[in-house]
């Protein structure tokens, strides 16, 4: 074989080996993703030109060409090789990284607080933790290899079998539930267990992983507070039957309470009753009593005489309509005071035939709280009060105002009896007068241990100031 040939035989095995690797680089960056292997065929696919355009016999003004192809080829595989230790020492340290993480792993998994088991699907154990070979007093033995479900009693696997067996089979992720393990000495030992399934990629387990927590202290307080459940339930029983019987008692001593109670509220109401037609026949009396003073008046011809009479009247009719609020009311305790006064107002300007367009009677004592003990000597001093008002304030057919406004103030009754008519004079001694009404008025203030006061200013106004009686 000749030079020649010697020569374009290097050259072809040259394109050959060329083309090969830019094959092996584009199959290579497919493989790992990465531009490292193209650096090396983009070098290998400028030499594989070079070696054809060498078969092609080149000419000397083609090899600066060819001198330029290999250099920038031979630039290409050094930055490939700078790359490809760039990558190597980035695996490296990823696999550095990797240890440390599987270290701390292995670390965490073999220190945690609780057992972990990892099974693999024929349900023999392929790593496990000190603390649960502990758990089992079995901390000096590999439990490797071990049938994870050996550890546990027939019939509490059993329990638990079905729901087991769909983790198993993947159709759930996981399954917690109490679970009865055997200790290496046979004593039982009550775990929380937390089953739960790795899958590859194709959706079949590669292995499971039981984690595993001792309740033994819990079991037992929870055996003691049933125990304590049960005794609790006997005592509360027991008490029950006794409740019972003293509630049965009860019901007996309520119902013989009721009827005493229907019994005084009958007596209560005849009572009221009673008391009601009492105060109706006080007043029909007293009514009788006006009627016959009206008729002795009638038949009386002396104005002294028939005044004296008409005045009789008035006070006689002012407790006739006491005794016939206490018979109208609900509350026999209490007397509708206002009512009373539109009352005695009104029977008293009947009876002196005044007009009432002319005097004006305004009347605001609301809620003041009398009883019959007093209620009857202060509707006589509004009769007396009241009567002179509309017998001697406006004379001469003159207009005005009567107003009679009563309230509570702290623990006295406060009442006023205004009226801005012609007045009372100076020089009249109202406390000293010969008149019987003034008279009586002074006379039934100090019975209700009050006081009564005259202000002759615009008019006339009598001030009566009494203590609230207890119990009004």
């Amino acid at each position: 074989m000749t030079l020649p040939d010697i020569h374009h035989l290097t050259i072809i095995i040259n394109l050959v080996l060329s083309i090969t690797i830019v094959v092996i680089s584009i199959w290579g960056y497919r493989r790992i993703g990465k531009p490292t292997p193209l650096y090396f065929g983009c070098a290998y696919a400028l030499f594989a030109i070079s070696h054809i355009v060498l078969l092609a016999d080149a000419e000397v003004s083609q090899i600066y060409l060819l001198i330029a192809m290999r250099t920038i080829g031979y630039i290409l595989v050094a930055v490939g090789l700078f790359a490809l230790m760039q990558d190597i020492i980035e695996r490296q340290r990823i696999e550095h990284a990797l240890r440390e993480s599987e270290e701390h792993v292995n670390a965490t998994f073999d220190q945690s607080a609780v057992g972990i088991v990892e099974f693999l699907p024929n349900t023999r154990i392929s790593r496990h933790n000190s603390r649960f070979a502990a758990m089992l007093g079995r901390a000096e033995e590999n439990l490797d290899s071990v049938p994870v479900w050996d550890l546990i009693p027939p019939d509490e696997y059993s329990l638990h079998s079905d729901a087991v067996n769909q983790v198993v089979r993947c159709e759930r992720h996981d399954y917690s539930a109490d679970m009865r393990f055997l200790k290496r000495d046979g004593s039982p030992l009550w775990c929380q267990v937390s089953l739960s399934a790795v899958a590859s990629s194709t959706g079949q387990p590669k292995y499971f992983v039981l984690v595993v927590d001792d309740i033994s202290e819990r079991k037992r307080a929870e055996e003691a507070l049933a125990s304590l459940n049960a005794s609790l339930e006997d005592r509360v029983a027991e008490r029950t039957r006794e409740l019972q019987t003293v509630n049965a008692a009860l019901v007996d001593e309520v119902r013989q309470r009721t009827l005493a109670e229907e019994h005084v509220s009958a007596s209560l109401h005849e009572k009221e009753v009673l008391i009601k037609e009492i105060h109706h026949r006080v007043k029909n009396n007293l009514q009788i009593i006006i009627s016959l003073l009206f008729l002795q008046a009638r038949q009386t011809s002396d104005p002294g005489s028939v005044g004296a009479l008409m005045d009789s009247q008035t006070r006689v009719q002012s407790m006739a309509l006491v005794h016939e609020k206490l018979y109208q009311s609900t509350d026999l305790s209490a007397i509708d005071f206002e009512g009373y006064l539109n009352n005695l107002v009104a029977n008293l300007t009947v009876l002196y035939g005044v007009d009432k367009s002319r005097i004006k009677v305004q009347i605001a004592v609301k809620n003041l709280p009398l009883t019959i003990n007093t209620a009857i000597p202060l509707g006589l001093m509004m009769n007396e009060l009241v009567s002179n008002t509309l017998k001697y304030a406006f004379p001469d057919n003159r207009p005005g105002t009567l107003s009679i406004t009563g309230a509570v103030d702290g623990n006295r009754i406060r009442i006023r009896v205004h009226d801005d008519g012609v007045g009372i004079p100076e020089s009249f001694d109202w406390k000293n007068a010969k008149s019987l009404g003034l008279h009586l008025i002074q006379m039934l203030t100090r019975q209700l241990k009050g006081t009564v006061e005259l202000s002759r200013g615009h008019g006339t106004e009598f001030s009566i100031d009494i203590p609230l009686r207890e119990g009004a």
